[in-house]
């Protein structure tokens, strides 16, 4: 059976998050002598250009509202794209992809399937109902970590539907780029720096860690955060650390795309969402940077983070001074730090090495193209 053509639709190519997953599989696919192609709602962010040379023109689906009649004509664009270039399956990335997706690949007549990369509780109740329906009408619905998986069979997906296919990190890359001075370093206060690479959304709960840093400022004066990621977040954030005193001592740098040169100049990298979490790229980025890790046992994060091992998982429910015993702990403490961050990046290169991430994908789509298609409901 020859190799299947394989379309990802994804929001964009930013960096971060699933829309860097799903740029790198493509890419790393179509490398390997591959035919995959993607298409995008928006034709912008930090890999276009890199997944247009590997993959072909990016198709751009310019849907903007869910009810319109210029939505309809875009979907029918769509499926009239997978057909003219033969696509065999069709792999939907994220929550829009999903829901607008599952009517293209139905209408063009070729295989469909979703993704789960998070535990969907951020999103609103109709939302949540065609994502559903998306996953019933695919062949196939792939997660991130085990978390995710049995998160939905909880929810009623079929077990032999859901299959997990983790994050990837080219170690040689990563070295590469972090080698690069960071282009923001005049920004950064002199001390000892905790980073934290995220959204400033709520379900990330980045203000804990200013509450906490409170705290271990008074064991540990030289202690700084630094935040990076945008989000409404921000201005609250900023009211929070001013309010508390500690201003001076929360750098908050915004966007940052040279993350991997970023790690280099901290001791702890942090993620403490309270809710949603799949696998985090974030987390997997502090490992490879040899970075100990501080998180919260939510979603994917105890796949990664292996207490007393690779770093401090810590509950849920956490406080600000649960958080502040730990942080004072990885500061205090650099040699056992240090050995919790080498073996976070061997971690990384026996589990999420390019290689066998991608052969593992490539399989799945060569299954899925001799799979029965599923009716959409």
């Amino acid at each position: 059976m020859s190799t299947p053509k394989v379309a990802h639709l994804v929001f964009d190519l930013i960096r971060g998050g699933t829309e860097g997953q799903c740029a790198r599989v493509a890419m790393g696919l179509a490398q390997r002598g591959l035919s995959h192609r993607v298409a995008v709602f928006h034709k912008r962010g930090f890999f276009r250009e890199a997944v247009e040379a590997a993959c072909g023109p990016v198709h751009e689906v310019r849907i903007r509202h869910l009810a319109r009649v210029a939505t309809v004509r875009e979907i029918r664009r769509l499926a009239a794209w997978l057909r003219n270039e033969k696509i065999d399956v069709l792999h939907a990335w994220d929550a829009d992809a999903a829901i607008f997706g599952q009517f293209a690949a139905q209408w063009a007549d070729v295989k469909f399937m979703t993704s789960r990369r998070d535990l969907g509780q951020i999103y609103p109740k109709w939302k949540l109902a065609m994502m559903r329906r998306a996953d019933r009408a695919a062949v196939s619905v792939v997660a991130n970590a085990e978390a995710v998986r049995e998160h939905f069979l909880a929810q009623g997906l079929p077990a032999e539907k859901v299959v997990v296919r983790p994050n990837l990190v080219d170690l040689d890359e990563f070295d590469a780029r972090a080698s690069e001075p960071f282009s923001a370093a005049a920004a950064l206060p002199a001390g000892r720096r905790l980073v934290v690479v995220n959204r400033l959304d709520p379900e990330k709960n980045t203000g804990l860690l200013i509450d906490a840093l409170v705290q271990v400022r008074q064991v540990v004066p030289a202690a700084v955060l630094i935040v990076a990621g945008e989000g409404r977040e921000l201005p609250a954030l900023r009211a929070q650390a001013a309010a508390l005193g500690v201003a001076e001592a929360v750098c908050f740098l915004g966007e940052v795309l040279d993350v991997p040169s970023l790690l280099r100049q901290c001791e702890v990298g942090a993620l403490v969402p309270n809710r949603n979490e799949g696998l985090s790229n974030t987390i997997l980025e502090y490992m490879a940077a040899s970075l100990p890790v501080l998180a919260t046992d939510c979603g994917g994060n105890r796949e990664l983070v292996r207490d007393g091992e690779t770093g401090c998982l810590l509950p849920l429910t956490a406080s600000a001074a649960d958080l502040a015993a730990v942080w004072i702990e990885m500061l205090n403490t650099p040699a056992a730090a240090a050995i919790w961050g080498s073996n976070g990046r061997e971690q990384v290169r026996h589990h999420h090495a390019p290689d066998a991430v991608l052969a593992a994908f490539a399989g799945l789509y060569d299954r899925l193209k001799g799979a029965p298609k599923t009716a959409t409901p």
